[in-house]
């Protein structure tokens, strides 16, 4: 049975729960907020089924996989403006519905939660669309999705290279309908964290938070903002480098466990396709930046490249290099430390400690200033010193 002695084994996919044939297996959130498989063991037979799925225990090394790699936006500017970066899920998307198949995709539930769902119009696409920094709960999306495929069903499913492994690792077969595309990943945020989040919010603006936009482009693509919507009709946003919750998730002190040793971090990935932001594309293909959004697109299958192929007339492309378009230094490449106040952090949420005293935190230490320093003045010099140091068996992630 499958037994979480360390919980940087766990990414928190549920394949184990949706591949146990006793359904003895149940996901639970532990004090930090992220979820974890508990087995029943007076249910368990014994059959190992739960083990066979998990892809933190199947993770096989191979050469990175890359077949080609673009920088792209889509023609239409309001999918666009909707989206996180350039677009690309939502043609991608488009593409499968209008053949008659389905998507599977992240939206937030009634509690502002975060869960993977299956849409079947371009009308729901509005809930799958864009970024969400909590973990997903994948539910039961394995099972559907091996169901509709089972059908004949043209399937695509998005999510994390860990929720897309677990995936593959659950359906162990090749299906020719099924198209997976993985977003890139800082890592993710405990629900726990998140809702004490809101709760700070709406008792700011005394009203409950009925929409987010962790994207909003108001103020351009690389100066996003986090919009809430209330239902006293009252609204909130703020930079990212401002808001509260972004400041936590980007200074890693809040990150699930496995995040800091992640497994699927290389080149090589299950999906056929990675997307996510373009940063830095001002510098070597500004031709394809006006700061509405840029997509980097990573193709790693014929399957992959036969779906990009499919789209081309909604969108503005370009090859690119990969290591241009997505540098090693990048955060979606390379593991990232823990926080050195993580543990505090975690622990003051538990006691229910005032929210400004925990933010302060994440004061930068001397040390830190100077690396901000570097990295600014001396990216290259930061980038060498960065990949010097830092273990190698950490990037070994396949």
């Amino acid at each position: 049975m499958i037994d979480i002695r360390s919980k940087e084994l766990c990414c928190g996919c549920s394949a184990c729960r949706q591949a146990c044939p006793k359904q003895c297996i149940k996901m639970e959130y532990d004090l930090e907020g992220f979820l974890y498989p508990v087995v029943d063991r007076l249910a368990c037979v014994g059959c190992n089924q739960c083990i066979k799925v998990c892809p933190m225990k199947n993770v096989e090394k191979k050469n990175e996989s890359v077949i080609a790699a673009y920088a792209a936006f889509a023609i239409d500017e309001e999918v666009r403006i909707k989206s996180s970066s350039g677009g690309l899920f939502t043609c991608f998307a488009e593409e499968i519905l209008n053949s008659g198949g389905i998507v599977f995709g992240a939206a937030f539930d009634e509690k502002q939660e975060v869960h993977h769902i299956l849409i079947k119009s371009r009308d729901s696409l509005e809930l799958v669309r864009g970024s969400k920094y909590i973990q997903s709960r994948i539910e039961n999306t394995y099972k559907e999705a091996e169901e509709a495929l089972s059908e004949g069903k043209k399937v695509l499913f998005t999510g994390t290279a860990c929720q897309i492994s677990g995936l593959k690792s659950y359906l162990g077969r090749d299906y020719p309908e099924l198209y997976t595309v993985d977003v890139l990943c800082h890592g993710a945020a405990p629900v726990k964290l998140w809702k004490r989040y809101l709760t700070e919010q709406e008792k700011k603006y005394g009203a409950a938070v009925v929409n987010i936009c962790f994207r909003q482009k108001d103020l351009g693509w690389k100066k996003y903002s986090v919009e809430l919507c209330f239902d006293n009709k009252c609204s909130y946003q703020q930079s990212y480098k401002e808001d509260s919750f972004m400041q936590m998730f980007l200074s890693n002190i809040c990150l699930r466990p496995s995040c800091h040793n992640c497994k699927f971090k290389s080149l090589n990935r299950d999906s056929d396709i990675t997307i996510g932001d373009a940063w830095g594309i001002d510098k070597f293909m500004p031709e394809m930046d006006d700061d509405k959004g840029t997509s980097v697109v990573i193709v790693h299958s014929t399957k992959g490249r036969l779906l990009l192929r499919k789209i081309q007339d909604a969108v503005v492309i370009k090859e690119g290099e990969i290591e241009k378009l997505l540098p090693f230094t990048s955060d979606s490449r390379r593991q990232v430390k823990p926080h050195r106040n993580r543990e505090r952090l975690f622990k003051d949420l538990e006691e229910g400690g005032d929210w400004n005293e925990m933010l302060l935190l994440l004061s930068p230490t001397y040390i830190d200033k100077i690396k901000k320093i570097l990295k600014i003045k001396c990216p290259g010099f930061y980038a060498f010193v960065s990949t010097k140091y830092i273990r190698k068996d950490k990037f070994d992630a396949t």
